[in-house]
């Protein structure tokens, strides 16, 4: 495939590779060597959404990170999402979508909105809840005051974001908001 002059195809193993060696050091130095847990949530027939769940387990098993796919009935769904928000045991929460797809809730939106809501935003690993969309359109990007504890974005844009990093187009040296100040960037992605 040619490429038009300047353009770069740009495969995600090559920008992930150091952010997974830093997670592989990080659980190396925990107790046990033992990860955290992720439990991915399935409660629908999607073949794409069980490949994407599919993928998540290949990944983490190579991280050393643990993750357990549990696939519940979709109106069990949220129940099952509470009892992983209280069980101190999971660490991070995922749900595959489509759920409902765009079925109304009573709660207003999709039923998988509401979804995304219910998920606690301690265990949000994907930062599609209200607390993290929030942060994200106040441009917050710390859950705390002193500034150590960074708010979950979600994985497309972040990775956008550190492809352009990785490449030095993203200027981190401009202030936010400005740091692709004159540039033009084309992403395909199929998510």
């Amino acid at each position: 495939m040619d490429l038009a002059p300047g353009a770069r195809k740009v495969l995600a193993d090559e920008v992930a590779q150091p952010f997974r060696q830093e997670i592989r050091d990080a659980v190396a130095k925990m107790e046990g060597g033992v990860g955290p847990k992720l439990v991915g949530f399935l409660g629908n027939n999607d073949p794409a959404a069980r490949q994407y769940a599919e993928w998540t387990a290949k990944a983490f098993a190579a991280d050393s990170l643990r993750f357990e796919l549990r696939e519940v009935e979709e109106l069990a769904l949220e129940d099952e999402l509470e009892k992983a928000n209280a069980d101190p045991e999971v660490h991070g929460i995922m749900i595959y979508y489509p759920v409902f797809g765009q079925r109304p809730s009573f709660f207003g939106g999709s039923h998988d909105d509401y979804l995304r809501d219910t998920v606690s935003a301690y265990k949000d690993v994907e930062g599609l809840g209200h607390y993290y969309r929030k942060a994200l359109y106040r441009n917050q990007r710390f859950v705390d005051k002193e500034g150590s504890r960074k708010c979950v974005l979600p994985c497309t844009p972040l990775a956008v974001i550190k492809t352009l990093e990785h490449l030095e187009v993203y200027d981190s040296s401009l202030p936010v908001g400005e740091r692709m100040k004159g540039k033009t960037a084309t992403v395909v992605n199929r998510s």
